[in-house]
């Protein structure tokens, strides 16, 4: 299977074991070769507005930008009236969880910092089969919130399938990550307010260490049985990559024992073979992925066919002048 890597604000591709199925989501898709007739179209602009970047770096606040990487940014409330209300989500995150509430905390906020008008934290979430991810969360009482990973990890492990059969997963959406399930943690959650979609116009994605880039390009796929899945793409040279990375996970449900998998791209292990539950990421090594413009990446399912196995590649791009 191949598919063509074309300009998109936010693209988002989708494949399942079990059909050649692909999701494309982007604003402007004028440009794809092409479309399956019953995808869905839709998405947000990765890029933070200089307007934006100064209001959360502005002296009295304290966004951590230095050691911020991928992130998803909201602001609540509307112009001149952006506000939220700190000490209701302080006390919420940093709370007990109550084991009878529908919740994605798996356990109470850690404390990164504390402020009067700004709170620093990271937060644990329900991934797939019980599998943890944690996510750092900023807010201030100017309304922003924003998601993040750390400066350093890998962009794809914003992965989140918790809502997939981890014995027979069928992926078919990868529009909702572990950010949004953070911001959703305090406007839903918290505040009491409408959660936020994948597609609300005011959620924003953002690379804080890779400020020029664009857009990002989301592949998944799943195994139920030992095998191999590829996945053949094509990055035109009119594309500046700044990052390329994959999250696997491996599902045991009710199984006595995990299957094992790894990751590879270009036939070079990119996630070396892992044999227990949980979740692993890694980079690539971008002067390697430059080197060529056709590329194929793997999920292999080694050994058992019980229980499951799953990968997700993100690019992080940017459209050179």
């Amino acid at each position: 299977m191949h598919f063509p890597f074309e300009r998109l604000r936010l693209s988002i591709a989708v494949l399942t074991f079990l059909t050649a199925l692909a999701v494309l989501l982007a604003l402007d898709h004028s440009d794809l070769v092409a479309q399956p007739e019953d995808s869905e179209v839709s998405g947000v602009q990765l890029g933070l507005t200089a307007e934006a970047r100064e209001a959360l770096q502005e002296s009295d606040l304290a966004f951590p930008s230095d050691d911020a990487g991928f992130s998803a940014y909201y602001r609540m409330g509307s112009v001149g009236n952006y506000s939220l209300n700190k000490g209701t989500v302080d006390d919420h995150i940093f709370g007990p969880v109550d084991s009878n509430a529908i919740t994605l905390r798996t356990a109470p906020a850690t404390l990164v910092e504390i402020g009067d008008n700004y709170t620093v934290s990271t937060l644990p979430l329900k991934n797939i089969d019980s599998i943890v991810s944690t996510v750092n969360l900023y807010y201030d009482d100017e309304g922003w919130i924003a998601a993040y990973l750390p400066s350093g990890t890998p962009s794809s492990q914003i992965w989140q399938s918790r809502e997939e059969n981890p014995e027979n997963p069928e992926i078919t959406d990868i529009s909702n990550t572990t950010l949004l399930d953070t911001i959703n943690v305090v406007v839903e959650d918290a505040l009491g307010e409408t959660e936020i979609a994948h597609d609300d116009s005011s959620l924003g994605y953002y690379h804080w260490q890779h400020t020029d880039a664009e857009n990002f390009l989301m592949m998944a796929v799943s195994r139920q049985i030992q095998g191999e899945y590829p996945v053949q793409f094509s990055v035109p040279t009119t594309l500046t990559v700044a990052e390329v990375s994959a999250t696997m996970w491996v599902s045991q449900s009710t199984n006595a024992d995990p299957p094992c998998a790894k990751v590879t791209l270009d036939d070079t292990d990119l996630i070396a073979e892992q044999c227990t539950k949980g979740i692993s990421s890694s980079s690539a090594n971008l002067s390697d992925f430059n080197a060529q413009t056709n590329h194929t990446w793997k999920l292999i399912q080694s050994q058992r066919d019980e229980g499951a196995s799953g990968a997700l590649l993100m690019i992080l791009y940017s459209v050179s002048n």
